[in-house]
């Protein structure tokens, strides 16, 4: 009754597009060429454009508007190249096959005779309305009592303009904000004024601007090892030394001794823990008295060596890292009693400013209750899809333990969204208050648990200390902590202690080796998190209440004496729409087999109904055993049948018992229509023979591993072209193979087939195939192997 009530504030004309959305038309479709924006699908060839109200419609021959223009089938580079010659500015990938275009009158007539374009048509205002407005519960009272809807709307193109165009319809613009990736404006409005403000061809998107809140000594061990007492990553010294985290929340008491330097000095780059303190949108410096960020910052990085040198109970998880604050809390009374914050309305600015500080995890205890992606989850996935080394961490929700609880900007793709266990030793059970899955477009969600408490037994952490001069001591508290609020800086500190395995060279000996240390991307860190998941038993992983399992680092990564063993492909340059990265991987028998496929994904619009862009497929096969395709599970572990994933951005083939087998793995892109190339991270555990490739599983000085890599110069190439290829010493004297093959994957000609000599080599490739003829103009791919990795290297070749 409460929805019925909030939706019929639109009136009438609303009232129907949103009926028309929730019924969906009624009409079942194929998925293959189905447009799935905001509520409709429909192929405009076969069945045409839905039915709208006449007033949220516009004349399909007004080329000043935006328009969608659906391609064939999977989109190859060459065709969005095409589009963009003629005059076509692509914004944003609409499933399926499809984009949101802007272009000019020539631009508008061409296209439609291009061979590849099978349908172009108008980019309605019924498919820029969210359906969600007034749909979710609002926490301020002034708001749900204000007639006028707080709203974002997104534009295209310079925002100042737009801001003139809807002040000159009478419009309050509150703010303009000129976003890289996303211009907006906040707009307060009449309902009524909603459909009028969508039939300017300068909006994209209008959103109800949801509220903001806070997402309300065991945790170590439970999230290391799961055995009580052991931590094995603190054991090999791995504290969070020399990484940075950002907190974006209430704000922090930095003369707690969990935070205090000497002298009581305020942060600047040289604290011992807080190297930065800015608010983003707060009204005061740690405003509020309830110590929500002191607390959450305590989980993730608080250590108390300042004052008790030595102990580390009630440290945070990374308890050696440092941290910039960023504060959106507010200092009002009832603002803090409802735990009401003040986020930018953008979230660019605050991330950029994390980077720039050398953060690389972001740690975010605060939601909305809405389920929708919307401009902030797109803002995450933005930031990530352009940095893609930097993780941000959000908090689930506690508006559990309904379905489709989880909240903004957790809902977004790219990041991880924690839910929440009970406090040890009850942490197999899921807090009932952790807001539950899947996304608004079905895609599972939380990504990971970790324990967040549940009344009576809380999450101790830091203490508000706000006392002149300091308590000496260094108190922590638990009541009234419990919530996603305290599960997600757990999942962030783990996050730094991930990055500072790879970092310092831990990868693939078990010990630091400097000369192994490298940057990982935050799909790696994101795959190991997830490869390292226990499922928690209450129903079969994956699953919309657990996510992938309850986060337990020791799973995954590799230690010297462990059985399960650790290996990783960080692939940086990726793949375009129809190519394929094969690896070979040996197990035996002993240990679960678990492969897990991460990429960072380009950001959806906010209003397509599958938010997947970017769409990359697992495929693990054992010859004679059949094929097993990411997320098709069975009783918690993978099983042969079924359908690729379209949907999310893990994939995950888990086999209990593997045998002792040879698998192929394969990462296939099915379609990248944005961004060029999509990147991914491939994590694989299990019992590997003859792993790490050292030739020992406890070295006492192990040498270098050096990933396989493959160059090109130059490239394009008319005549000749020369190929570089680099392997771990661990490979010479081993089989190593140099192809070259056409698009279709068939061989051109061998370059190299033999031993290989030396670590490194250059060879040439004159352009002709093994018949000694000159191959025509066109794309060609290099395609080395080694030690059973498998990289390729795109090459042009010019007439």
């Amino acid at each position: 009754m409460k929805d019925h009530c909030q939706i019929s504030r639109w009136g009438s004309l609303i009232l129907v597009l949103v009926i028309q959305i929730l019924a969906g038309g009624g009409v079942a479709l194929d998925q293959g060429l189905v447009i799935d924006l905001n509520g409709y699908r429909f192929d405009p060839v076969q069945g045409g454009a839905p039915p709208l109200p006449a007033d949220l419609t516009i004349d399909p021959n007004d080329k000043a508007q935006p328009a969608l223009v659906q391609l064939q089938g999977p989109i190859v580079p060459e065709w969005r190249e095409q589009l963009e010659s003629i005059g076509v500015t692509i914004h944003d990938y609409i499933p399926e096959f499809a984009y949101l275009v802007t272009m000019d009158q020539q631009a508008g007539d061409l296209m439609p005779h291009l061979p590849f374009v099978r349908w172009v048509g108008p980019y309605h205002p019924a498919y820029r309305i969210s359906p969600r407005i007034g749909g979710f519960e609002l926490v301020d009272p002034e708001r749900r009592d204000d007639p006028f809807k707080k709203l974002t709307v997104q534009v295209f193109g310079n925002p100042s303009l737009a801001a003139v165009e809807l002040e000159g319809l009478g419009l309050e613009v509150i703010e303009v904000v000129d976003d890289l990736w996303t211009p907006r404006l906040v707009v307060r409005a009449l309902p009524e004024m909603i459909p009028v403000m969508a039939r300017q061809s300068l909006v994209r998107w209008i959103e109800e601007v949801p509220d903001f809140t806070t997402q309300n000594n065991n945790t170590r061990w439970v999230v290391q090892s799961n055995l009580s007492g052991q931590t094995p990553l603190w054991d090999h010294n791995l504290h969070g030394e020399n990484e940075i985290v950002t907190m974006m929340d209430t704000g922090l008491d930095y003369n707690s001794c969990w935070f205090r330097e000497n002298g009581n000095a305020a942060p600047n780059p040289n604290h011992r823990k807080v190297i930065d303190y800015k608010t983003w949108g707060g009204s005061a410096y740690d405003g509020c008295g309830t110590g929500h960020g002191t607390h959450v910052a305590g989980t993730c990085t608080g250590d108390q060596s300042y004052i008790n040198p030595g102990n580390d109970n009630y440290n945070g998880l990374a308890y050696r890292a440092r941290i910039t604050v960023q504060d959106v809390g507010n200092d009002d009374f009832f603002s803090c009693l409802l735990g009401l914050l003040s986020v930018p309305s953008s979230l660019t600015s605050a991330f950029s400013d994390a980077y720039t500080l050398g953060s690389r995890i972001h740690t975010n205890s605060w939601g909305s209750s809405s389920n929708s992606y919307d401009t902030h989850a797109r803002d995450v996935d933005n930031f990530m899809w352009s940095n893609k080394d930097f993780l941000a961490v959000f908090a689930a929700g506690n508006y559990g333990p309904g379905s489709g609880t989880v909240g903004s900007p957790a809902t977004a793709k790219n990041c991880i969204s924690v839910g929440a266990t009970r406090q040890a030793p009850q942490q197999e059970t899921i807090a009932g208050y952790s807001s539950r899955g899947p996304a608004d477009d079905n895609r599972y969600k939380p990504t990971l648990t970790a324990p967040g408490g549940e009344d009576p037994n809380f999450i101790f952490s830091a203490d508000n200390n706000t006392g002149n001069p300091p308590s000496p001591t260094c108190s922590v508290v638990g009541s009234p902590f419990q919530g996603t609020s305290m599960a997600a800086p757990a999942v962030s500190g783990s996050a730094l202690l991930v990055r500072q395995y790879y970092r310092e060279g831990w990868y693939p000996s078990g010990a630091p080796v400097s000369e192994d240390g490298f940057i990982p991307s935050a799909a790696l860190i994101k795959a190991t998190m997830i490869n390292s998941a226990a499922d928690m038993g209450a129903a079969d992983i994956p699953n919309n209440t657990e996510g992938w399992g309850r986060l337990l680092l020791d799973n995954a990564l590799y230690f010297p004496g462990d059985s399960r063993f650790l290996r990783i492909e960080d692939e940086t340059v990726g793949l375009q729409t129809g190519e394929v990265d094969i690896y070979s991987y040996t197990v035996n028998d002993g240990e679960p087999f678990e492969i897990v496929l991460v990429w960072t994904d380009y950001p959806a619009a906010t209003g397509s109904g599958t938010k997947l862009v970017n769409d990359l497929d697992l495929e693990v096969e054992v010859l004679g055993g059949g094929l097993f395709r990411g997320n098709v599970f069975y009783n918690g572990e993978s099983g042969m049948g079924g359908t690729a994933d379209r949907l999310n951005v893990e994939e995950v083939v888990l086999l209990n018992s593997p045998g002792a087998l040879t698998y192929t793995i394969r990462v296939i892109a099915h379609n990248v229509p944005q961004g060029g190339r999509q990147p991914y991270a491939l994590v694989g555990t299990g019992a590997f023979p003859d792993w790490p490739p050292h030739g020992s599983s406890a070295p006492e000085n192990p040498g270098p591993f050096r990933r396989i890599s493959l160059q090109s110069h130059p490239n394009p190439f008319g005549t000749q072209t020369q190929l570089t290829y680099r392997i771990p010493g661990a490979a010479v004297g081993r089989k190593l193979q140099l192809e070259i093959v056409d698009i279709s994957g068939r061989r051109i000609r061998t370059l190299f087939d033999g031993p290989a000599g030396s670590s490194g080599q250059t060879l040439s490739w004159d352009g002709r195939d093994r018949s000694g003829r000159l191959v025509p103009s066109g794309i060609y791919f290099a395609v080395l192997q080694s030690l059973d990795h498998r990289v390729q290297e795109k090459l042009i070749r010019l007439q």
